[in-house]
């Protein structure tokens, strides 16, 4: 195989999914929630409001501690602050998973994702997992998926505070890891956060373009991120639903 070491996003790369948190029907089973699990009284409308306020707040507070452009919060700090009591570990992450479970529209693995993946580390590669999400929302969907096992490595980006395309955020992985740039390559469906990541490292990327952008689209992402500039190869593959196929 051409790479020794794979990088896979996960969200519109190995996994498609759509969630609704617009949906009122979400907050309205939240307050039943919150009222059942924690005695919180709230109104549908309200919980959304402060929902959204508080991970904006704890968003801002955080830039202001780790100075990056592009801060990643834990979703249980605004929970936390929701619930107004105390809460378990086990409780909190109970609460993250009804409240992701109940938001999700759409989760599946792409086409060939697991054909792919094994016949990756059967050649004997490495592959890690990169994403942009919370722990407590992303374990028990890779378990579910049937993901987990592939990857030699998981990073996170709630658990770093940053998240792509942060320089750092990948640099921590190829530094734990002693990746060699020649040997390594990041694979995403966002330009600006994966080919973005790709281009900060040095390393080659793989775009697979599942949400369908057009040319004119890819093309302002791409010289928005610095990719002209760049010396990295950019594979671009645009295959309908089963652009997975073509990696390898």
């Amino acid at each position: 195989m051409k790479y020794k070491n794979y990088i896979f996003d996960l969200y519109g790369t190995l996994i498609d999914i759509h969630t609704d948190e617009n949906n009122m029907a979400l907050w309205l089973f939240m307050v039943d929630y919150l009222k059942g699990h924690f005695g919180t009284i709230t109104t549908a409308e309200k919980l959304k409001e402060d929902y959204l306020r508080i991970c904006a707040e704890e968003t801002g507070k955080l830039a202001a501690r780790n100075g990056s452009k592009y801060p990643e919060i834990k979703i249980e700090w605004v929970w936390h602050r929701l619930i107004g009591s105390d809460c378990s570990d086990s409780e909190m992450r109970a609460l993250c998973i009804a409240f992701r479970e109940k938001s999700r529209e759409k989760f599946a693995c792409y086409k060939n994702v697991h054909k792919v993946l094994s016949e990756i580390k059967s050649q004997g590669c490495h592959i890690y997992l990169l994403s942009n999400a919370q722990r407590l929302f992303t374990e028990k969907e890779l378990d579910d998926a049937g993901l987990t096992e592939y990857f030699d490595d998981i990073f996170i980006s709630s658990d770093m505070g940053i998240k792509k395309p942060d320089a750092s955020f990948i640099d921590s992985l190829m530094k734990k890891h002693g990746l060699e740039k020649s040997e390594t390559v990041m694979v995403g469906n966002e330009i600006i956060a994966d080919i973005g990541s790709a281009i900060a490292a040095g390393i080659d990327g793989i775009y697979l373009n599942t949400y369908h952008h057009t040319p004119e689209e890819l093309d302002a992402d791409l010289t928005a991120c610095g990719y002209d500039n760049s010396n990295i190869e950019l594979t671009i593959i645009d295959d309908g639903d089963d652009c997975f196929k073509s990696i390898i």
